[in-house]
C-alpha cells in the first residue's frame, strides 16, 4: 500500500465517522469503477433517475449504464434537460456533485441556476453525491473559499463565461460579476441529513470534476 492510499484510507474513516453522526449515509472506494458498480447495485430497475449537472457523475461512467433504465431521464440530452430539473424533485434516485466537503462532515455547493442545489436538500427519495478526494477541505471556510477561488473559475471556463474569476488577475469578485453569467448564485451548506441516510455520498480516491 502506498502512503497516499494508506492516507486515503485515513481520510476516509474520520469522514465516515463524522458524516454518520450527521445522518449521511458515506462509502468510499479507490477507484471510480468500482464506485459505479456499488451505486448501480442500488438502484432499481423501475426507479425514476435523473441528475443534475454533474462532470463527476460524467466521468464516473455511469450515464451510459443508466441509458438502459426505462426511467432514466437524460439531462444531458437537451431536449430533456427541463424536464429532468423539474422532475428531480420526485424522482427516486438523483445523482450529482457536490464543491466542498469538510473533515466535520458539511457539504458546501454552489449553484448558478439551483436546481442542482435544491434537489439536494430536498425533493428526490436517494440522492448519490459522488466525491473526489480534491474536494476535502478542513472548515466550512475553506470549503466556500474553494468554491469561489477555485471551482468558479473551472465551471466559468466549461462554460466559456468570462466572469472575473476566470480572467485578469482570476480573482473572485463579487461587486463586479456578471449576475446574468454568474455560476455562484446559490450556495448552501448542508450540516445534516434530516432523513437518515437520504445523502448518500460515494467518496472516490480520484480526482474529480471542479
Amino acid at each position: 500500500m502506498t502512503v497516499q492510499e494508506e492516507y486515503f484510507q485515513r481520510l476516509s474513516l474520520v469522514l465516515k465517522e463524522k458524516f454518520n453522526k450527521k445522518g449521511f449515509a458515506f462509502d468510499s472506494f479507490s477507484n471510480k469503477e468500482e464506485a459505479k458498480k456499488f451505486v448501480l447495485s442500488l438502484i432499481k430497475e423501475n426507479d425514476t433517475i435523473t441528475f443534475g449537472g454533474s462532470t463527476s457523475v460524467n466521468q464516473m461512467g455511469i450515464l451510459e449504464d443508466l441509458k438502459g433504465y426505462k426511467n432514466f431521464i437524460d439531462r444531458n440530452n437537451k431536449e430533456l434537460k427541463a424536464e429532468a430539473e423539474i422532475k428531480a424533485f420526485t424522482s427516486d434516485i438523483y445523482l450529482c456533485s457536490a464543491n466542498a466537503i469538510t473533515k466535520n462532515g458539511d457539504i458546501v455547493s454552489t449553484d448558478g441556476g439551483g436546481n442542482r442545489v435544491a434537489a439536494t436538500i430536498y425533493g428526490p427519495k436517494k440522492v448519490f453525491l459522488i466525491v473526489g478526494r480534491n474536494k476535502v477541505c478542513n472548515t466550512v471556510e475553506d470549503a466556500i473559499k474553494r468554491v469561489r477561488s477555485i471551482a468558479a473559475g473551472e465551471n466559468s471556463v466549461r462554460f466559456k463565461v468570462d466572469n472575473p474569476c476566470c480572467k485578469c488577475d482570476m480573482i473572485c469578485d463579487e461587486e463586479n460579476c456578471d449576475i446574468e453569467k454568474r455560476l455562484c448564485s446559490y450556495t448552501i451548506i448542508v450540516n445534516k441529513c434530516h432523513i437518515k441516510d437520504r445523502i448518500h455520498i460515494i467518496f472516490i480516491d480520484e480526482e474529480l470534476g471542479f
